[in-house]
């Protein structure tokens, strides 16, 4: 079955929001569903994402002069390197432009099966479905 990264995004914050909301579901099958379907299904993608996500943001980065070495932001700062106004306005538009493409981009998914089945909201119902329910 093939599922969008936007789709896969989404299961994985009602994943996360679930878990936070319902720590208890992680001890039993349909938690242990939830984590098999993301190590199996959503490792690669973000990893490919966050990969291309750091070199729109390498591109745009500040660079000392004497040692071509790329300047880093202070810690905890969402973006990890300096930039100048231009650049930030770059990385800015790079950003957006990789999440449209990625958002579109389908990736092969095996789904997961849990006849335990928690209460769930409808947008969760919805974001799981055809994954692990």
């Amino acid at each position: 079955m093939k599922k969008t990264f936007k789709q896969l995004r989404e299961f994985n914050l009602y994943a996360q929001f679930l878990m936070e909301r319902k720590p208890e579901i992680k001890e039993t099958k349909f938690g242990y569903a939830m984590k098999r379907f993301v190590d199996k299904n959503l490792t690669k993608p973000f990893n490919d994402f966050n990969a291309d996500l750091d070199i729109v943001r390498i591109d745009h980065a500040l660079v000392d002069e004497k040692t071509k070495a790329i300047l880093h932001s202070e810690k905890g700062s969402l973006r990890p390197f300096q930039y100048s106004k231009e650049g930030l306005k770059a990385v800015i538009k790079g950003e957006n432009d990789l999440i449209e493409q990625f958002n579109l981009k389908e990736f092969e998914c095996e789904p997961f099966i849990s006849k335990e089945k928690p209460e769930l909201t409808e947008e969760e119902i919805e974001a799981f479905k055809g994954l692990i329910i």
